[in-house]
């Protein structure tokens, strides 16, 4: 493989970071001792590494592989490296990525590692040092992922952003948010009979409201934490898992406001009316404290500018639309 086809392989994966085959020593399985001394001879210089040699066959297969030391020790006892090598191959494809590739190589303790094709070509081999630089890499990355302060993605760093791009990248976030305002104050009107007829239900709605947003907010928060310590995060389970703390946590909440309010006003309807709103209004922040930052972070945009304004005013529709549907239905 040359150079050029080397660095068509993807950031950070085993074949972008392999020596290729060419700076490694390789020979045929009926090769004998003399002629695997003869090649470390006159090309040992050109060789990157010579922890291994590494066996193929005509079409290039790998096939098998023994280290410099293995030769030496038996260089008098054989005669062809067929009988030394070591058939069962550790070895990685060039698109694994480089931490999985390196982590392999530990575990199996070896200080190369061969990179093939999905028809076993070898293509080259992960260097003892390549090795080495990954792991203190990735580590490093790994510890300021523990810390939340890992990012890929791109973010406004404030001390060096100008006042007018500050103001660029989130005003039309907030007047987005203003619009969505003034679509809830609609919905609200809407609902005006509904109101008049029991005036109570103006009282609950910042409750109604609030509640489902401080959910939806500490899900905001773990979700963006949880992604900077777990690139490979599982969003289909990790989703499953806090829609059932929501709906313990929504149980639990509905039914102590159900309890007080009958307690407080001795209409069993309208705290049915409020247990079930702030139930399903919880219950849906799982759309505005989950889905809205885990799609910014796909999109590699700040979820500081973008995710708490779009995620607050769809969270202020949805309760608010919740809330006086289940009125209107219910008294």
């Amino acid at each position: 493989m040359n150079q050029t086809t080397q660095h068509t392989f993807p950031l950070d994966t085993a074949g972008r970071i392999m020596t290729e085959k060419e700076k490694i020593p390789t020979v045929q399985e009926d090769a004998s001792f003399t002629e695997v001394s003869n090649l470390l001879k006159s090309r040992g210089k050109e060789f990157d590494s010579i922890n291994y040699i590494y066996v193929t066959n005509k079409a290039g297969h790998l096939i098998g592989v023994f280290s410099i030391k293995e030769f030496f020790a038996h260089e008098k006892d054989h005669e062809k490296v067929k009988d030394i090598m070591q058939r069962e191959i550790i070895s990685a494809r060039p698109h694994t990525h480089q931490e999985q590739a390196a982590l392999s190589a530990l575990q199996h303790n070896i200080k190369a590692l061969p990179i093939v094709d999905k028809e076993n070509i070898f293509l080259g081999a992960i260097s003892s040092d390549a090795i080495l630089k990954i792991i203190d890499k990735e580590g490093v990355e790994d510890i300021l992922r523990f810390g939340g302060i890992y990012f890929k993605g791109t973010f406004d760093d404030l001390t060096h952003l100008s006042i007018l791009k500050s103001i660029k990248h989130r005003l039309p976030w907030l007047i987005i948010g203003l619009i969505g305002g003034l679509f809830a104050a609609g919905i609200v009107k809407g609902f005006e009979e509904t109101i008049s007829q029991n005036i109570i239900l103006a009282a609950f709605i910042p409750l109604i409201v609030y509640i489902a947003e401080a959910v939806g907010a500490q899900m905001q928060a773990f979700i963006i934490r949880d992604l900077a310590i777990n690139q490979n995060l599982s969003f289909l389970k990790y989703i499953t898992k806090q829609s059932g703390i929501v709906l313990i946590i929504g149980f639990i909440i509905s039914a102590t406001l159900i309890e007080t309010t009958y307690l407080l006003y001795d209409n069993f309807l309208i705290s049915m009316v409020f247990g079930i709103s702030l139930f399903v209004a919880t219950l849906s922040s799982l759309i505005t404290g989950l889905m809205i930052p885990y799609m910014f972070s796909k999109l590699k945009l700040d979820p500081a500018n973008a995710s708490g304004p779009i995620a607050t005013i769809i969270q202020d529709i949805i309760s608010v639309l919740v809330y006086l549907s289940i009125a209107t239905l219910i008294l």
